[in-house]
């Protein structure tokens, strides 16, 4: 996300001025994973044969997981057949780039994601001169840019990740707000996107992502319904850490608010979807545990806030402008989760009237063990 719609800093008292409204179990009766995903299911790959394997130490097919990538078909080319990368264990620090493949999965070591880790290092504020973008995601800009800090850009529908770790390690070393690499800080530039997503039928199942602000970032293609399912895997962040407009559904899953990296007194974000006026369904998260790491205070991160993508403040016009559509239902949420807050172009959060934001809760519990500090 821009460094503008990043920069709001959160306090306590600020956490604490807006309430968490809840949706009625008639509403929520239509709020249920299949109609966010409109009638796909995902296949799965169990006990296949993979096409191409990717090992550093040369016993596979590919020694890096990009040249499988782009040893991949064209999808304009494809016959339907879903083709399987299979990566052994190990540390792959690339900067991975896939788009307009033929539908493929990359597996790593279901059960065990850690031992099969893609990573790399790049933040928004970063001259190109020191580190060039995503290739996905090239532009002409002096600087990386968000989504040009994507350690793994995929772009193309029926995508699946499976038994894997991606991780954005740009900011690992700054710690209580110190040590930020110029350009960047608590107000911006330091985004570091892992994992961009932008495509329909894409599949993350028993998957870890690590990053700390915009972790990761599921994007709709124009025309596309953009569905997307997160299924037993990790998602860890500190700032707006999953985030875009596609339709993510997020089940059984744990969704972690890292502490240390951001200055004492600035909170955190975990949620900033940026939903289409006209579309019912954006982010479901159901059966899953929102928790904290040691050393977050009570109510210190926000649950969410919508993400008004392109509209400068005083700019926001109802039924014109992205509204971020977001329900969290059936899950576990830890203490150190506040209320919503206001959406990035700085129009007041309400929860009512034609400006209402599109946040709400459903059948959740309090879990004081998601984030107690030590």
């Amino acid at each position: 996300m821009r460094a503008l719609a990043l920069g709001l800093l959160l306090s306590l008292p600020a956490l604490a001025q807006h309430a968490r409204p809840q949706m009625s179990a008639a509403e929520a009766a239509h709020h249920l994973p299949q109609h966010y995903l409109d009638g796909w299911q995902p296949g799965s790959n169990e006990g296949r044969a993979p096409d191409f394997i990717v090992a550093a130490d040369g016993s596979g097919t590919h020694r890096s997981v990009q040249a499988a990538l782009d040893a991949l078909p064209a999808q304009a080319a494809g016959d339907g057949k879903r083709w399987l990368i299979q990566i052994q264990p190990g540390r792959y620090v690339e900067q991975l780039c896939a788009q307009g493949r033929a539908p493929f999965t990359l597996r790593g070591d279901p059960g065990t994601p850690s031992r099969v880790t893609l990573s790399h290092s790049l933040h928004a504020a970063l001259p190109q001169s020191q580190g060039k973008a995503n290739p996905c995601m090239a532009h002409g800009r002096p600087e990386v840019g968000t989504a040009g800090s994507a350690s793994v850009a995929l772009l193309g529908d029926n995508i699946q990740l499976v038994g894997l770790s991606i991780r954005n390690d740009a900011l690992e070393a700054v710690r209580q707000g110190q040590g930020y690499p110029a350009g960047s800080g608590e107000t911006g530039g330091a985004q570091a996107v892992a994992l961009l997503l932008e495509g329909d039928r894409l599949l993350l199942d028993q998957v870890e992502l690590w990053g700390h602000q915009d972790t990761f970032y599921a994007r709709r293609p124009p025309g596309s319904l953009g569905r997307m399912l997160v299924r037993r895997s990790l998602i860890a962040g500190d700032v707006d850490f999953i985030f875009g407009n596609a339709r993510l559904v997020i089940d059984q899953s744990r969704i972690l608010s890292r502490a240390g990296r951001r200055g004492p007194g600035e909170g955190g974000i975990v949620f900033a979807p940026s939903t289409a006026p006209g579309e019912r369904y954006g982010f479901l998260v159901t059966h899953s545990e929102l928790a904290g790491e040691p050393g977050l205070s009570p109510a210190s991160v926000a649950l969410g806030r919508a993400w008004d993508a392109g509209v400068k403040k005083g700019e926001w016009q109802p039924g014109v402008s992205p509204n971020g559509q977001l329900l969290i239902r059936d899950s576990r949420l830890g203490p150190h989760l506040g209320p919503w807050v206001a959406p990035t172009a700085r129009r007041p959060y309400t929860a009512v009237g034609e400006t209402a934001a599109r946040l709400t809760e459903y059948n959740n519990q309090a879990a004081p063990g998601l984030g107690v500090n030590p």
